[in-house]
């Protein structure tokens, strides 16, 4: 029972991968030159993702970075990201996740409510 209760607890693992910190992202269209982004609406600690899941061996779809920073944009009302992480996670035994995470602070440029 110890053996089996090891190797479930073996198989049921999950990891987060630190892929790279990035200083500003967007994929909206912004004019950086009239703006003061110290200034404008802020909201810190704001994460976004895009998780798909895994059957078997067979993923259910491809996490996307585009996905994970459309929702952050959302959470965060805004659409500039500035001191972004960006992270891959997965969970795997039988059925599992992965997905892609950011975390950062959202800027609204435009400063809408």
């Amino acid at each position: 029972m110890k053996k089996f209760l090891g190797l479930f607890t073996l198989f049921l693992c999950g990891c987060t991968t630190h892929l790279t910190d990035l200083s500003m992202i967007s994929n909206k269209n912004i004019n950086l030159n009239e703006i003061d982004i110290d200034r404008s609406p802020q909201r810190k600690y704001v994460i976004g993702e895009d998780k798909k899941f895994i059957l078997i061996f067979f993923p259910l779809g491809q996490p996307k970075i585009k996905e994970a920073l459309n929702d952050a944009l959302e959470k965060g009302n805004g659409d500039l990201m500035i001191d972004a992480s960006l992270y891959v996670t997965s969970w795997w035994f039988i059925v599992g996740q992965t997905g892609i995470e950011i975390k950062g602070t959202v800027v609204n440029t435009k400063g809408d409510k």
